[in-house]
């Protein structure tokens, strides 16, 4: 099976679509940090990849776009929607509680950002909310 991965050029349109969406400024520092994040999340290994599995991916894919903040603003949304588009585009979405003061997605990429959830936990967090798409 082939899966379907986000390239740059995607991640560098997200990041310019949400800007534009929040009225704020639109700049990549550095596309190579963006192809680092991307190499790290699709490395080859197990099967599919050495994060063992499309939404563990997706978990690794989230960590590594917001950790190596390549961007002026947004590195935080465009990791968010990176994980979900990689996951959209392989047949999977996430479901997860959405309260009115709380979103734990929301949650769970601040504590990306800040550095204080584990590589292993986030992606844990995506096996455990993913759904398949009704195609």
């Amino acid at each position: 099976m082939i899966f379907k991965i986000v390239d740059t050029k995607a991640i560098v349109s997200i990041n310019e679509a949400v800007c534009i969406e929040g009225n704020n400024p639109f700049h990549c520092f550095d596309e190579g940090k963006v192809e680092s994040a991307l190499h790290s999340a699709f490395y080859p290994g197990t099967y599919p990849y050495h994060h063992g599995g499309i939404a563990k991916v997706a978990g690794a894919l989230a960590i590594y776009i917001c950790q190596a903040p390549a961007f002026e603003d947004g590195n935080k949304r465009t990791a968010a929607l990176a994980a979900i588009i990689f996951l959209n585009a392989n047949g999977l979405g996430i479901n997860y509680p959405q309260y009115e003061d709380r979103d734990d997605l929301s949650r769970l990429i601040i504590d990306i950002a800040k550095g204080t959830l584990a590589i292993e936990a986030t992606k844990n967090w995506f096996e455990a909310h993913k759904v398949r798409l009704r195609l």
